[in-house]
């Protein structure tokens, strides 16, 4: 099985999320990201595991820190092919939180590679776009308010796919942060 880590949207962002990629989708015939992968941010990148009983207990067990505040602010790209929602810097606080999950991930044997210690806050809306795709959905965004979103990352989730073949991308178990603000 293939396996990321994120931590899941909800509520209103989850909302824009779904309608922005349906309206894209409607307006120039690409991709709807909603339908390939739950709004999120990512922490882990995807990796093969034979079963998730490892990743489980290691999530499970680093869960007790607060919800950290994280905002969602503008449109930005990858070169020509996927187009996202942005976030401002991520705090020290959710960088060191997130490199201690990585980590421990690691040492239960799951690879990691150099950028994912650099922790990004964007949720992509369109992806696998060719160079024309790109253009013409940037255009149509310039004109489009800003996405504005506060919010919180208080979860983590294990996403998966049962096998290459599959489409979407499925929530296989999510961990509340349960931590409390001093």
């Amino acid at each position: 099985m293939r396996y990321f880590i994120g931590s899941l949207l909800r509520g209103e962002v989850a909302e824009y999320y779904k309608t922005t990629c349906m309206d894209l989708n409607a307006r120039f015939g690409i991709a709807n990201v909603a339908e390939i992968v739950p709004p999120h941010i990512t922490v882990k990148t995807s990796f093969e595991r034979p079963n998730a009983e490892a990743i489980d207990e290691c999530l499970a067990l680093n869960t007790e820190v607060p919800a950290i505040p994280i905002a969602l602010t503008n449109w930005n790209h990858f070169g020509t092919r996927t187009i996202y929602m942005e976030g401002t810097k991520p705090s020290e606080e959710l960088k060191a939180y997130v490199n201690s999950i990585v980590s421990k991930l690691r040492m239960i044997g799951i690879p990691t590679s150099p950028d994912e210690r650099e922790l990004h806050i964007r949720m992509s809306i369109a992806r696998f776009l060719n160079p024309k795709e790109y253009q013409l959905v940037w255009n149509y965004l310039q004109t489009v308010p800003a996405p504005k979103f506060d919010l919180s990352f208080d979860n983590l989730t294990i996403f998966f796919k049962e096998n290459k073949d599959d489409k979407a991308w499925k929530v296989l178990k999510t961990f509340p942060l349960t931590g409390t603000r001093k």
